[in-house]
């Protein structure tokens, strides 16, 4: 008889102590140190590190900040803490003093781990408005900075006070039930919230997940998303449970990552896959002769055949075209991909069909951090693009109305969502958890999708979103973005319009692709808005071929005005979430001046 998963962390790592021992877990400690460490070597960490928070007086309950980047301290840290019942609130070493004294005070911390001195002085200069933190820790051995404390002396502290049998007893007393982390999401709206997840929703999470990838202790992650994000958090949960190797990049070393670590699996944003993909036709682009009409001919076929729309003759090509190129692409993502996940947004339709044709094993999933995160994902043998799979065993996803009763089969509605992954709700906020969660446990997502025949989910937009013309008529603009950016020349794109007569769109270009079409002394740049008659008149042309009645779209779908934008949004300048999703109210305000010349009539696209 099969041993059943574990329901708590406690004995998440009671259950791993034997079977990995010596096995590497971590080959890098972070992403710039090649470090091995081992599972004993792990679990033996967590073990003095808890000894010590229980000597500090922390205790089953209690709220610990984590403020930190992926390395092996931030795993420590956050198992340590899981293992005696603390609750940790995660947050990226990069969040503004404001936002990051929101989450400590409201969620009353009492001790916080930060990544480095830089982070630990900052909560020590909020220290007079958090009335209940008690100590500041540096996620290092030692530390000169007064008042903070390195992990030695966390440590330090359970050798003077030795209680062996503390330890076990604290592990004995964590429930199921018992909060495991709060998880504050600003993500695309501007008011943190502080979604309660459970050791039992997580722990659910990673089985399920487990079981449906069918991970193996052979398997390597490659780790490139914020470990505080709770897709990339369950993604090394689940290689930590197996037994996998779990290496950490970062996004300047995907490339080269893919190539010298060979993982087997890789999970990241649409973002990133859209990157990966656009490197490749970029690629092409700058290819000459027969390698580059080649390669160039493989891409087109490749997405003709991932879209399921290749006549017989184009899969012919398509299948000597994959020994003679294909094979070599798929090199210069490792070779060893077996699992590649994308979830965290909205995967481009042009990008999933190309990588599927491609070859790689690319599974679109669908989650939100209130179920912990992977509520829906596209199954190892379902090879058709566009949607996001059937609902997780023992998760509920209906599409409904407005009036709460369900859609049929190929209607748009909100997604409900219930099962063991969905949240207790938002940290002393009964308010919003009474607008999204139900008595009976359904969760309003507020995404809008549909259910197709054969039970699997497409995703369709946000509720949020969703943009209301001065006519009275609805636009998602996610579908439009997509079909936007599927222009070689287009690297991002905003729609806005809440009240406007038409849509207009914020573009950022390929800029690569751009000079290869219009030379740099015909473009010029004012503030944030690169214009150029030839530059605007390319962008003018690309929206009117892409934005038809052929690719559905409807009249009040076409953008009439456009502006180009000089620098890409990114998470650094505040325009992308940490995932890389658009932060749609910081564009509005960020751009406000922008958008005023595009509705107000001062200059025509």
């Amino acid at each position: 008889m099969l041993e059943p998963f574990p329901s708590t962390f406690p004995q998440l790592l009671a259950r791993m102590a034997h079977p990995h021992g010596e096995r590497v877990f971590l080959p890098r400690r972070r992403a710039t140190e090649p470090q091995p460490v081992t599972f004993a070597e792990l679990l033996q960490r967590i073990d003095r590190l808890a000894r010590g928070l229980l000597a500090l007086g922390i205790r089953r309950g209690d709220r610990v900040g984590l403020v930190a980047e992926n390395r092996c301290e931030w795993l420590l840290v956050d198992l340590a803490l899981a293992s005696i019942g603390a609750v940790d609130v995660p947050r990226g070493s990069d969040t503004t003093p404001t936002e990051l004294q929101f989450i400590l005070q409201h969620s009353g911390c009492r001790m916080v781990f930060a990544d480095d001195e830089r982070v630990a002085a900052e909560v020590l200069a909020m220290r007079g408005s958090l009335p209940q933190l008690e100590r500041v820790a540096v996620m290092q051995p030692t530390t000169t900075l007064p008042g903070a404390l390195g992990l030695d002396a966390i440590t330090d502290a359970a050798a003077a006070r030795p209680d062996l049998d503390a330890l076990d007893a604290a592990r004995a007393t964590v429930a199921t039930d018992d909060l495991l982390t709060i998880v504050y999401t600003s993500g695309t709206t501007a008011e943190p919230k502080g979604v309660m997840l459970t050791h039992g929703n997580v722990l659910s999470n990673i089985e399920v997940v487990t079981s449906v990838l069918d991970v193996t202790p052979g398997d390597r992650f490659l780790s490139v998303l914020p470990a505080w994000h709770m897709y990339e958090r369950i993604m090394d949960y689940v290689a930590l449970a197996c037994g996998s190797e779990l290496i950490y990049t970062d996004r300047r070393r995907i490339k080269d990552d893919l190539l010298a670590v060979r993982p087997t699996v890789f999970a990241a944003v649409p973002r990133i896959w859209e990157m990966l993909h656009d490197g490749v036709v970029n690629h092409s682009l700058k290819q000459n002769g027969l390698a580059g009409r080649l390669l160039r001919r493989s891409l087109l076929l490749s997405r003709l055949v991932g879209g399921g729309r290749a006549s017989l003759w184009q899969r012919l090509q398509h299948r000597l075209l994959d020994v003679l190129v294909l094979q070599k692409v798929r090199r210069q993502f490792g070779g060893a991909l077996r699992l590649c996940v994308s979830g965290g947004g909205a995967l481009p339709r042009h990008v999933d069909e190309t990588l599927l044709g491609m070859g790689l094993p690319l599974r679109n999933g669908y989650g939100l951090t209130e179920t912990s995160p992977v509520a829906c994902l596209r199954l190892p043998h379902q090879h058709d693009p566009g949607h996001i799979g059937p609902p997780l065993p023992r998760t509920q996803i209906q599409p409904r109305r407005d009036d709460g009763s369900e859609c049929a089969v190929g209607e748009t509605g909100v997604l409900w969502i219930r099962g063991p992954q969905v949240m207790r709700g938002y940290y002393e906020n009964a308010r919003r958890t009474a607008e999204v969660l139900t008595h009976e446990g359904w969760f309003n997502s507020g995404d809008l999708g549909h259910r197709d025949a054969r039970g699997n989910l497409w995703i369709t937009g946000r509720a949020k979103d969703t943009i209301v013309l001065a006519g009275g008529e609805n636009v998602e603009p996610e579908p439009i973005e997509t079909l936007i950016k599927t222009s070689p020349f287009v690297e991002q794109a905003v729609c806005v319009g809440q009240d406007q007569k038409a849509l207009g769109a914020l573009i950022v270009p390929m800029f690569d692709a751009l000079e290869h079409a219009v030379p740099r002394e015909q473009w010029s740049r004012q503030g944030d808005e690169l214009t150029g008659r030839p530059v605007l008149a390319l962008f003018r042309r690309e929206l009117d071929r892409l934005l038809v009645r052929e690719n559905g779209c409807r009249s009040c779908d076409r953008v009439a005005a456009v502006r180009v934008l000089a620098e890409p949004m990114t998470a650094e300048n505040g325009l992308l979430t940490q995932t890389l999703k658009v932060r749609r109210h910081v564009v509005q305000q960020r751009f406000a001046p922008l958008l005023a010349t595009m509705f107000g009539g001062q200059r025509e696209a």
